[in-house]
């Protein structure tokens, strides 16, 4: 191993591996440097961009001109015998690559510098995840748990969070219950901790001195579990230090468009967690084949009978559905509170999880019978005048928003009402996007279909009239919610669906509830967020 990586370290394929690996260190000269010294191999493993191949061939030949100076101070001393001629040019050829090597380094170092002084707020941000996630490293470093990430399209934090709860029966599970999943929480996330403002130093320190405490003492948890969020190109790519036993991908589809434009540039961001993670399990129904082909991988699926954990369900109406699943260890068979097809799916990645790592099947079977939706996904609420709410409006994208309406297309009801708000973030495809969800509304199925949002009035409503529906439009989730209240007859089914911000479909519910303590049920519903949306409708 020592000699083959010497010979690779001397290779020709130097320069496209150093690129690779400073694109992998996100640009960071300590990470380059950190895994310079501790590399056990040198051997590109993925393509380079069309720039990267630029840079790389420029380092080449920097590379061969220095090897060439020591070719040159040698035959300097052969034929001349000058004094010195022979040690250094014997230095030239064997120090090339640290060399260069460090010469990146060090350029990252001024890059960093000069950066951090255009730029001080994002300079100082870096900074603390810097910190933060040395600190995740040490602690694996230096205890033995597993780690469990979600990633995907949609559909992470109810699948993170089914997770967590299901393992939470039979191990000692770390998770955090809200929306930790970007470069700064998710490193907080392993030490239990809340994250404070970025300008509060000493809070900061305080975060830092919990976290060496952790560090020094055994670890209470054998199982953390993660989510990976992204919003631009090149997100996923900073967890690599996590390094998880387990990523569940979810899905790929349409998510924040205005930055990455196409599913083919989604699907490169979300599948990333491939470099860095022990075992990837994959939602083969949600993710396009072509971009698994030549990966390894498990898949769970309802689908497929051929996935590694299929699984095959059972409608109960509004009292949930009953799953059962075949694995390699053997059948699972439970009733579970999830409804529809994401419900299902959901119960089904957290029960594949749980069966990776050991759970018994009696034990999974057991810990999904008690799993409850959690709030905004697709959670089943008493409405007034004996109707039901299904609170669904946690987010929404055009995956999740017709599998929300093939929710309540297959509920036994007297009325059927759903409530679409926008589908933010979704940059030139939003037009394309809402039209197609105006067309899944089947007027046989929906009595009333009520718009929240100017993209789903601009294209949504048409697109469902055009398919015979009714069709109201509202600009804000009050009026909705005070529109609805009206067509509400006894029996009736209420879905409500929608992005946040500018939309909080949510707010649409709060008029329909039997029981008004149940807004607290709802997503969204700190100060915080009440006073944003004061700030957006108004009291």
């Amino acid at each position: 191993m020592f000699f083959r990586s010497i010979i690779e370290l001397y290779s020709f394929h130097l320069p496209a591996v150093l690129i690779v690996q400073f694109r992998r260190a996100r640009y960071s000269g300590w990470r380059l440097f950190d895994w310079f010294w501790h590399a056990k191999a040198f051997r590109p493993d993925r393509e380079l961009t069309e720039v990267e191949r630029s840079v790389s061939l420029f380092l080449g030949l920097f590379m061969l001109a220095q090897v060439a100076l020591g070719v040159g101070f040698l035959v300097e001393w052969y034929r001349y015998g000058t004094a010195g001629a022979w040690e250094f040019g014997l230095a030239l050829l064997l120090s090339y690559p640290l060399v260069w090597a460090h010469v990146l380094v060090v350029l990252a170092w001024v890059w960093s510098l000069v950066w951090g002084m255009v730029r001080p707020k994002q300079a100082a941000r870096a900074l603390v995840c810097t910190a933060l996630e040395w600190q995740v490293t040490r602690l694996r470093r230096r205890r033995h748990f597993k780690v469990v990430a979600v990633a995907g399209s949609v559909g992470k934090t109810g699948t993170k969070l089914a997770i967590a709860e299901l393992l939470s029966q039979t191990m000692r599970v770390r998770y955090q219950t809200g929306n930790y999943n970007d470069r700064v929480t998710v490193p907080l996330v392993f030490f239990g901790l809340e994250e404070p403002s970025l300008y509060n130093v000493f809070a900061w320190l305080n975060v830092f001195g919990a976290m060496n405490s952790e560090v020094a003492f055994p670890f209470p948890y054998d199982v953390v579990v993660v989510e990976l969020g992204t919003d631009t190109p090149g997100s996923i790519a900073q967890f690599e230090y996590i390094k998880p036993d387990i990523t569940v991908v979810t899905a790929v589809s349409e998510e924040h468009m205005e930055n990455f434009g196409t599913l083919d540039k989604v699907a490169t961001e979300e599948l990333e967690v491939f470099g860095y993670s022990d075992r990837v399990l994959v939602n083969g129904d949600d993710i396009p084949g072509k971009y698994l082909a030549g990966r390894e991988f498990t898949e769970y699926s309802l689908r497929s009978p051929q996935a590694d954990y299929y699984g095959s369900v059972k409608a109960n109406g509004l009292k949930g559905q009953k799953l059962g699943m075949s694995s390699p260890k053997g059948a699972v068979s439970a009733d579970i509170c999830y409804l529809g097809e994401q419900g299902a799916k959901t119960a089904l990645a957290a029960a594949a999880v749980a069966s990776i790592l050991g759970v018994k099947k009696t034990n999974i079977a057991k810990g999904l019978a008690v799993l409850h939706p959690f709030s905004g996904r697709m959670q089943v609420l008493e409405g007034i005048k004996n109707t039901t709410l299904l609170d669904d409006t946690y987010n929404a994208s055009p995956l999740a928003v017709k599998a929300a309406l093939n929710t309540l297309y297959d509920v036994r009801a007297g009325r059927r009402i759903a409530i679409l708000g926008d589908m933010n973030e979704l940059g030139d495809l939003s037009r394309k996007a809402h039209e197609e969800a105006g067309a899944y509304c089947n007027p046989n199925k929906l009595d009333v279909v009520v718009t929240v949002g100017k993209d789903a009035k601009k294209w949504l409503a048409p697109a469902a009239r055009e398919q015979g529906c009714t069709v109201q439009s509202f600009d804000n989730p009050h009026d909705a919610g005070a529109y609805v209240s009206g067509k509400l007859r006894r029996g009736a089914v209420v879905l409500a669906k929608g992005s946040q911000n500018g939309v909080f479909t949510e707010e649409a519910l709060k008029p329909l509830l039997a029981d008004p303590t149940d807004a607290e049920k709802l997503v969204r519903q700190s100060s915080y967020w009440l006073a944003k949306k004061r700030k957006q409708f108004g009291a």
